[in-house]
């Protein structure tokens, strides 16, 4: 199934803030009736305050308060929303997942593989790896078709040794039948095996490698 542009406010975040504004909130209607029972003790007799301005003080005052409510409440339903968010994050765990990126980690043992799309037909487009120094470790050409194309990377270098454990990352440039570079779409694919929600953005790890959830653009039954 296809994963649209979903956003949602982190469970940390979203409450810490909201807490804190109902806190200010809460400060400020205590001070202004504070201020208004001073006023009323205060008054010059023989000219009291305008009966007009303490009503109009009082719906302001009502007015904060009804604020504090409100915000307890979005804080209720911003907290709910993550939950079930979390919730259904929780099922792609063991499920093959494909997101957008560059990078993958290669385990040194088996192959590191990547998704792309290309605008156009590339009889020779040159595929480069880098580690995560940004060095070239190996550069190779493949004939592209219009559309999905997958690279797999067994961890050999140009200079024919094998590439050590770590992040690498693929670049593809190519050119179609008239000279005219063509749009490479890079992705990565593997089965979820865990989910990190710890942070302001939930990370599923795919093969080791970890990514923001709001970058998968597919989801698939099986692992």
């Amino acid at each position: 199934m296809s994963i649209l542009g979903i956003a949602t406010p982190t469970l940390t975040s979203s409450t810490s803030t909201t807490a804190s504004d109902t806190a200010s909130l809460s400060s400020n209607y205590e001070m202004f009736m504070t201020l208004l029972v001073t006023q009323m003790q205060n008054q010059d007799p023989l000219n009291p305050t305008d009966t007009a301005t303490f009503t109009s003080q009082l719906v302001q005052y009502s007015a904060v308060e009804q604020q504090i409510k409100s915000n307890a409440y979005l804080a209720d339903l911003k907290a709910l929303a993550t939950t079930q968010n979390a919730s259904n994050l929780v099922s792609y765990v063991g499920k093959t997942v494909e997101a957008e990126g560059k990078t993958v980690t290669f385990d040194g043992t088996e192959a590191a593989a990547w998704n792309f799309d290309s605008s156009a037909k590339s009889s020779a487009a040159t595929i480069t790896i880098t580690n995560s120094d940004g060095k070239t470790v190996y550069t190779t050409t493949k004939a592209l078709a219009t559309g999905s194309n997958t690279f797999n990377w067994d961890g050999t270098t140009t200079a024919g040794g094998t590439a050590p454990a770590g992040d690498y990352t693929i670049k593809v440039a190519g050119t179609d039948a008239s000279g005219n570079a063509v749009t490479i779409t890079t992705a990565l694919t593997g089965v979820v095996s865990a989910i990190d929600f710890s942070g302001t953005t939930p990370l599923l790890t795919i093969d080791g490698q970890t990514i923001s959830a709001w970058k998968v653009t597919t989801v698939s039954g099986g692992s």
